[in-house]
């Protein structure tokens, strides 16, 4: 199997069949992150969206007028990070951030109709490359992949610390 960003198999010389478990699971998931980045900044050149970005705008329209810190428990982001993500989007013009009519301490988040454009497009993103990849993957594989790996970010995040 080709590794995007990592040497062709022929030219690694056989290590990953050579190293221990963990270090060609270590491999593995490294080259998915590399993949993952490699993709959202293909996405930001073509699509004016990171991946990232996306996945907040994505979980804004499905929740028309939630706070950030909603947004942030969905995603399971800290919300600075959320912050931070929707700030981009705010400036790039795909989310408008309003103040609550209730409560103006309390901020409300919703897509203008260029966010709503923007996640409408599918092609080339990192959730149609995932779903490409659920449809040539058996039930139980992918329950087994989910759960391996939600036990190692829970592995690598420091205890209750969110990204």
């Amino acid at each position: 199997m080709q590794r995007i960003g990592l040497a062709p198999e022929g030219e690694r010389g056989g290590i990953s069949e050579d190293l221990p478990g963990e270090l060609g699971v270590v491999l593995d998931v490294w080259a998915l992150a590399h993949s993952i980045d490699a993709r959202s900044k293909w996405m930001h050149r073509t699509l004016g969206i990171t991946a990232p970005q996306r996945l907040v705008a994505r979980v804004i329209g499905l929740s028309p007028g939630c706070s950030p810190g909603q947004a942030a428990r969905r995603l399971r982001l800290h919300p600075a990070s959320v912050t931070r993500l929707v700030a981009g989007l705010e400036a790039s013009g795909l989310v408008l951030r309003e103040r609550d009519r209730v409560d103006q301490r309390k901020l409300r988040l919703s897509l203008t109709a260029s966010g709503r454009k923007a996640i409408a497009v599918a092609r080339g993103t990192i959730e149609h490359a995932t779903r490409n990849a659920i449809a040539r993957t058996r039930k139980r594989d992918l329950a087994a992949a989910r759960a391996f790996v939600q036990i190692l970010t829970a592995e690598l995040l420091p205890e209750g610390e969110l990204s």
